[in-house]
């Protein structure tokens, strides 16, 4: 997608984020492309995986020898052909995703003059606003953003917590687009294995050591399961003792045989494992270090694809289920999923019907189209509002 010209030229809102798309990122590069009324153009530090998700305008700042030249000898100052570059796309407003991006583009925003918006996203509240250091940091970018979207209540209430004015909170879910999952009703037939699926980075935050608790209470009454294991370390500290943490308790629960690890899949490729699969499990949890999840979108994408999903109750992972929350377990419970798995091993009719539950439910609250006209709007009211906001 290219900027718009002539008269009828959509305003264009720069969108900052660190990895444009990352492997576990489709979500934003959904979300924007679905925003009708405004051009978003991307600026990244990194670009990755464009081939698999080629819509949108996407740049990075020049890597040129010059301009490396220029940052060393001037720190903290944009190089004057990016700045140019920049303004040749006459942005109306700046958009910033995760707080410890937006830390960083104060600058950006002066050499625009242009209002600023900035998406909190879960680590970049609950772990990074736990130091003194950073909220200092987003206490002065409070100050000159007009606006602080929020996941969900319990962010925004966290955001006050560390000195957001209330004011300039606003609750932005993310959506969902259906046209990218096939909604397939889950049907467990006679002796099939009950096909159990999770997605995400090996974190601690993510719960697995309950998921496999679980799986291993089942194994051991002699219910036939395949678990599989999507995804893998990244390079945060503690990943790595997660991921060794999660390999252990495979073989202490004696479930090397019905479980296969993934490492990273293209998004295509999960879609179609996850319509093999009977349940998704999300087991998160509020970590040692303090940090923990905003909405995890993939409940949203697997919910889409009339599968059953087994989530706690944590953080806005509640507003996410509405009406459902009940269905919802409590943290750091290995023996509440084992108790859900089980159920839905007895009597396999309960995954169909679950399944075809939340994906209406999810399909019909969270539609990325219905989510990114919303944010259409917020950005029309802050475009209006924002030189007195600023």
């Amino acid at each position: 997608m290219t900027k718009s010209a002539g008269p009828e030229a959509r305003p264009v809102v720069l969108q900052r984020c660190d990895t444009f798309v990352g492997r576990t990122m489709n979500w934003l590069y959904d979300h924007l492309r679905n925003v009708q009324r405004h051009d978003p153009v991307v600026l990244a530090d990194r670009l990755q995986n464009r081939g698999e998700f080629p819509e949108l305008t996407a740049i990075t700042v020049s890597g040129s020898i010059p301009a490396r030249a220029w940052r060393k000898l001037v720190p903290g100052r944009m190089y004057p052909r990016d700045v140019r570059m920049l303004r040749s796309y006459d942005p109306k407003l700046l958009h910033s995703h995760f707080g410890y991006v937006a830390r960083w583009d104060s600058q950006l925003r002066a050499i625009l003059d242009v209002p600023w918006i900035v998406s909190f996203y879960g680590a970049d509240l609950y772990l990074l606003g736990r130091e003194p250091e950073w909220v200092d940091a987003y206490g002065r970018m409070f100050e000159q953003c007009a606006r602080v979207l929020a996941l969900g209540p319990k962010m925004a209430e966290g955001l006050v917590q560390i000195g957001c004015p209330p004011d300039k909170i606003a609750i932005h879910p993310l959506g969902i687009d259906p046209s990218s999952f096939p909604s397939v009703p889950r049907t467990r037939r006679g002796a099939e294995p009950l096909r159990i699926l999770f997605a995400g980075t090996f974190r601690e935050k993510k719960g697995i050591p309950y998921l496999l608790d679980a799986a291993g209470v089942l194994h051991g009454r002699g219910i036939r399961i395949e678990l599989h294991l999507v995804g893998d370390a990244a390079r945060r500290p503690g990943d790595a003792a997660t991921k060794e943490e999660v390999f252990r308790l495979i073989r202490r629960h004696g479930l090397e045989a019905v479980t296969q690890h993934h490492s990273w899949l293209a998004f295509e490729d999960l879609v179609r494992l996850a319509l093999r699969c009977h349940v998704f499990v999300a087991p998160s949890v509020t970590a040692s270090d303090g940090d923990a999840e905003g909405t995890p979108f993939v409940i949203q994408q697997m919910m889409a694809t009339g599968m059953p999903v087994i989530s706690t109750l944590h953080s806005d992972i509640p507003f996410i289920y509405g009406e459902h929350a009940h269905m919802l377990v409590p943290e750091r419970s290995g023996q509440a999923i084992a108790d859900r798995l089980m159920a839905y091993a007895e009597e396999p009719s309960r995954i169909t019907a679950d399944g075809l539950l939340l994906s209406k439910h999810i399909r019909e609250k969270f539609d990325v189209r219905r989510c990114a006209a919303s944010l259409s709007d917020l950005y029309d009211q802050v475009a209006t509002n924002g030189s007195r906001q600023r």
